[in-house]
């Protein structure tokens, strides 16, 4: 058994009984096991990557474990703060995709796979938005502005995949695909139509996505030194 296996192990245990206490309603013992999740994945990247973590890495996992915490005390301004720190973590992940894109030379070939990849992303967040939400906690807007950042991050992934089709990217895009799932059916279950299922789903792919990030991270360390410059 590798050093880093047991705090991968406590991730995925503390992932379903988070999963398991949201559902059943016992939000207090969910905290307890939510609040490990996250720094669980932190002692994993740590020991994986020899004890070596930069502070840019440090502020996405930290600000998400952050966001967990606000999510399940539901104080009167969590909603604003959980928000703030997603976005905030889409920013800095936006910036680590454009330094990976800026690496890479496209050409023309390039451009049907960019075209599909803009009209896809840019279609969903369209009807996600345009539906009849109810009883918002936000402005409206700044779940626009969510979805086109959340937009520009899945596309730059996507083209980064096409472009080098490497366990790297493939990790990228999986992260990128589960924040996509997850934030599509908990706005939906949240403002539009709830059932115990969409909430699963969301919770699901939320704490994939916090497993393909560090995944991503990893592989980053290990394949694309030249790029690992923040």
């Amino acid at each position: 058994m590798k050093v880093s296996t047991p705090s991968l192990i406590l991730f995925f245990i503390a992932s379903l009984l988070s999963i398991i206490f949201r559902l059943s309603g016992h939000e207090m013992i969910e905290l307890y096991f939510r609040s490990t999740i996250i720094p669980s994945l932190f002692i994993y990247y740590l020991v994986s990557n020899n004890y070596k973590i930069s502070f840019f890495r440090t502020v996405i996992l930290f600000t998400l474990f952050v966001r967990d915490v606000l999510v399940v005390l539901k104080i009167p301004e969590s909603a604003l703060g959980s928000f703030l720190c997603v976005l905030f973590v889409y920013l800095l992940l936006l910036y680590v995709a454009f330094k990976d894109f800026e690496f890479f030379k496209f050409d023309k070939t390039d451009l049907i796979s960019a075209f599909v990849s803009i009209i896809g992303i840019s279609a969903i967040c369209y009807s996600v938005l345009n539906l009849k939400l109810e009883n918002l906690e936000l402005d409206f807007s700044l779940y626009v502005v969510f979805g086109i950042i959340l937009s520009l991050l899945s596309i730059i992934s996507i083209l980064n995949y096409i472009k080098n089709a490497s366990y790297v990217f493939f990790n990228a895009l999986l992260m990128c695909v589960c924040y996509v799932i997850s934030d599509i059916f908990f706005v939906v279950s949240k403002f539009y139509f709830y059932t115990e299922a969409f909430a699963l789903i969301s919770l699901i792919t939320q704490f994939l996505s916090y497993f393909f990030m560090v995944n991503y991270f990893l592989e980053k360390n290990k394949k694309v030194e030249d790029l690992n410059n923040y």
